[in-house]
């Protein structure tokens, strides 16, 4: 199961027709020659560790010869594989299944080739990192275990992104910690070829200033981690690695079992890699930086996934109201030779919480839009203040205009447990505060289309003003007022839904909207009437 010979990896081509397998070198060429449109096989949660592993032993195989170019040629790609693996010319370190005592691919040689200690994993999504609960997610044990593709997904997504779970069983190095996440933000062009050639090109770019920055050895480092021995017991530096590392956190190995593959598996005494310290900092190539008073660590993202307000700390940093920044990630940044393309921002993560997987996050952002604020310090900026002040202006609406209103429909509803009107107390406010949640549930779809039409017009502070007010006006406002229709009717009792209910909740909103925005809106000639429902400008 020599990934250098056996065509073993699924792709289809860029116009969803025709489906081919390919080898490992055969693949890269055929991402270098444009000729791949996606990778069928794989769940939602390993692309971007199948892609990250593609650009990783591309710009190693290329940055160990001194090459720059990207081989269109599966034979010259085999070449490149083989020489990072000079000690074995026989292929056995990019083999599924090799002796014990020798590297297999992404698995370490065990000292000794003894496996008595190893316990069998009998199916791919069992080794895979997801920790399911009760079947809700992905159905366990599902795969079939004769499947060797499958298999090289699952290695790839647990060598490459899992955590920390129990005593023995350490996670990977480019997180903050064993439950964190790994997660991945970079522009990127419209099609899955374009960009692997985009990563790796930009990657070799910025190899030397990434490497002097996180004290990576300019050569000779280990690149692939899987080829050092390990019993378990002995951490690697990190100082001794290439910037381009691939790492493993477990010892696994794959063996034969008739017609099907099993996986053999053993905790270890210490983490492979010994990075800790570091919180994440390994100069990821797509890994956001937090930057604090007292240092620096890799971004963690949480259990709500990628917010419009996590976006646009990411899409335009700057200090938060807790001291930090948001640093992009390399691959984050709009490259010269992006010109002409159209780009996204495409921000990918499996948030993990403590002994449990607390779901896959993908977020696809067109920046074509906002190109301008990509540009000079000066659009910068100004494209930094104007998304910022609207995620501002949203949560000023959630918390002073539609909590308020929402609010006077529970505290007006009678409590079923009392059998009394509900009053101002932390269940109340509790109950309205999951019911406002929904504001930015709604808004969140329409945020980045709705930033694009102020950028667009930034360079005019009247018009931009204007945009502003028709947003606050219109959008906001409509879907404070969606929010507030759903809390009376899911309100806990036929009761409040009783017309003084509704009353003094729309009485409320209005009110409160007044209070926070009517002043601006007034000036930008665009106060819409609430009986009239008209706008004067």
């Amino acid at each position: 199961m020599n990934l250098l010979n056996l065509p073993l990896i699924t792709t289809i081509d860029p116009a969803g027709a025709e489906k081919s397998r390919r080898t490992l070198p055969g693949t890269l060429a055929a991402l270098v020659a444009g000729d791949i449109g996606d990778f069928p096989r794989l769940r939602p949660h390993q692309r971007h560790v199948w892609h990250a592993l593609l650009v990783q032993l591309a710009t190693l195989a290329l940055a160990t010869t001194g090459r720059q170019d990207l081989p269109e040629n599966e034979d010259d790609w085999r070449a490149l594989l083989l020489a990072l693996t000079p000690d074995d010319a026989d292929g056995a370190a990019w083999s599924l299944v090799s002796p014990p005592d020798r590297p297999a691919f992404l698995q370490a040689p065990v000292p000794g080739g003894n496996l008595a200690d190893f316990k069998p994993v009998a199916t791919p999504d069992e080794l895979d990192m997801l920790i399911m609960s009760k079947n809700h997610d992905l159905k366990a044990g599902a795969l079939p275990a004769d499947d060797a593709e499958l298999w090289l997904y699952a290695l790839v997504s647990l060598q490459t992104q899992e955590g920390f779970l129990g005593a023995g069983n350490y996670g990977i190095s480019r997180m903050n910690g064993g439950f964190a996440s790994r997660p991945a933000v970079s522009v990127t062009p419209e099609t899955t070829a374009a960009q692997f050639q985009r990563d790796c090109r930009a990657a070799l770019g910025k190899r030397a200033e990434l490497a002097n920055a996180n004290g990576y050895k300019s050569t000779g480092g280990i690149g692939l981690v899987w080829l050092v021995p390990w019993d378990g017991t002995q951490s690697l530096a990190l100082d001794k690695l290439d910037l381009f590392y691939v790492e493993i956190c477990r010892r696994i190995r794959l063996m034969r079992q008739g017609a099907s593959l099993v996986a053999m598996a053993v905790s270890t005494k210490v983490p492979r890699l010994q990075a800790k310290e570091l919180k994440g900092r390994t100069g990821d190539l797509w890994t956001p930086r937090v930057v604090e008073k007292d240092g620096a660590k890799a971004f963690t993202a949480d259990s709500r996934g990628w917010t419009y307000q996590q976006m646009v700390r990411l899409l335009f940093p700057r200090q938060s109201k807790k001291g930090d920044t948001i640093e992009k990630a390399p691959l984050q940044e709009v490259l010269p030779t992006d010109a002409g393309a159209d780009l996204t921002v495409l921000a990918r993560v499996v948030v993990r919480g403590q002994g449990k997987t607390e779901g896959y996050h993908e977020r696809r952002v067109p920046i074509s839009k906002f190109l301008r604020g990509f540009g000079t310090a000066k659009a910068t900026d100004l494209a930094a203040d104007i998304a910022h002040d609207r995620v501002g202006d949203a949560g000023t609406f959630a918390r002073q205009v539609v909590f308020p209103a929402v609010m006077a429909v529970y505290a007006g509803a009678p409590r079923k447990d009392a059998g009394e009107r509900a009053r101002d107390d932390d269940t109340t406010k509790a109950r309205a505060g999951n019911a406002t949640a929904r504001f930015d549930t709604l808004l969140d779809p329409h945020f980045f289309d709705d930033l694009g039409e102020e950028i667009g017009v930034m360079d005019d502070a009247e018009a931009r003003h204007l945009v502003r007010a028709r947003w606050i006006s219109a959008r906001l406002r409509d879907i404070g007022r969606a929010v507030l229709d759903e809390a009376i009717a899911n309100a806990p009792d036929a009761a409040a839904r009783h017309w003084r209910v509704r009353v003094t909740a729309r009485d409320v909103f209005e009110a409160s909207f007044a209070k926070q925005f009517g002043d601006r809106l007034r000036e930008a000639g665009v106060w819409i009437d609430k009986d009239k429902e008209e706008a004067n400008g």
